[in-house]
């Protein structure tokens, strides 16, 4: 159809403003020798007044004529009949395989048996499969998330990790989940790159929202699938609250975030923090005591390693802890007292104090 590579924008431009896309017969395009393409005549393939595609043939050297314009007008409409009748069944399949999905995430333990057993009845998945979750959720910002998003870049995750067998789908226009169901799942590597990448391509189509994903632990059967997919949840939840973590998180790395997270926060609230810690957090000039406390902490209170990760001398950083016990009342040389402080500050972070 062209004579040399040109843009294909331009090239479908040139089509649209003839009209193509609202036509519901054949259409003549012109020759464009700017574009370098021929004259040609496209006959959209419509069906129950869906555009299903487009049928191209070449209008020279000879142009079609009236009965040929025909016959590619019939066979145009033979053709989106049978697009629309694949559409409906996919439609259809997909529709089942959420249900399914959902019947599998289900906490009733009858209802996740029952789709349990259709999984490996009618879908073919391994009765020994083992199963792991990754679970989407979105921010939408000041624009709204779309779950047909959601759903197709999900949906071409499944087809970059054939031949593993996945489910898929979106549980709203903030989230969706997907299931790897194999007797042999893929490595962690390959499953993190996998979920940056569906992370990319939603920042890409919705860069309005944040965007959180959560990979649960492996489970070794198709029954606890809802066990990886509550994890899966979870890392978000503590990715979202945690930016240290990255945007992409296995519930198996947390650390003591994993722990906390399965407390009721709400229940708790700030009281369970210690006094003199939460003096510390509320006063913004002792953000940079805050910031040399959880240092020390997370260093296993080496002061060397300390010192070399905040980039300050080791003087300055005892005169700071001394300042962290004033202000705390809490003595950092007491094994107790330094567990309160740690446990406190990952707390606090959950708690978004």
């Amino acid at each position: 159809m062209l004579r040399r590579p040109r843009s294909e924008p331009s090239v479908t431009s040139y089509a649209r403003a003839l009209g193509i896309a609202t036509a519901t017969g054949p259409v003549r395009v012109p020759a464009n020798p700017e574009l370098g393409s021929l004259a040609r005549v496209c006959v959209p393939v419509r069906c129950q007044g869906t555009l299903l595609g487009y049928l191209w043939l070449f209008d020279q050297p000879t142009a079609l004529s009236d009965r040929e314009l025909r016959q590619a007008d019939e066979a145009a409409r033979a053709a989106g009949e049978v697009l629309f009748r694949e559409r409906l069944l996919d439609d259809l399949r997909r529709a089942a395989e959420r249900e399914l999905l959902r019947d599998v995430l289900n906490p009733a333990d009858e209802i996740r048996r029952h789709a349990v057993g259709r999984l490996v009845a009618d879908h073919g998945v391994a009765p020994d499969a083992r199963v792991r979750a990754v679970a989407v959720v979105l921010d939408p910002g000041p624009g709204a998330a779309s779950a047909v998003e959601i759903d197709l870049a999900l949906q071409r995750a499944r087809r970059r990790l054939a031949p593993v067998r996945a489910f898929s789908m979106a549980t709203s226009g903030t989230g969706g989940v997907l299931l790897l169901a194999q007797p042999v799942l893929p490595e962690r590597a390959a499953l993190r790159a996998e979920a940056d990448g569906v992370r990319a391509e939603l920042a890409a189509r919705l860069p309005s929202s944040a965007i959180w994903i959560g990979l649960g632990p492996e489970r070794d059967s198709l029954r606890e699938s809802v066990d990886t997919y509550r994890a899966a949840l979870e890392a978000t939840r503590v990715a979202r609250l945690v930016p240290s973590l990255g945007p992409t998180a296995f519930a198996d790395e947390l650390g003591v975030y994993g722990l906390l997270a399965r407390l009721p926060l709400d229940a708790l609230g700030p009281d369970a923090i210690p006094a003199g810690l939460r003096r510390l957090l509320g006063d913004e000039r002792s953000r940079v005591l805050v910031q040399t406390l959880e240092a020390y902490l997370d260093a296993g209170c080496d002061p060397t390693a300390t010192a070399a990760a905040l980039v300050i001398h080791r003087t300055t950083l005892y005169y700071r802890l001394g300042r962290i016990a004033e202000h705390t009342g809490l003595d950092l040389r007491d094994g107790n007292d330094r567990l309160s402080l740690h446990l406190g500050l990952k707390l606090a972070r959950l708690l978004g104090l």
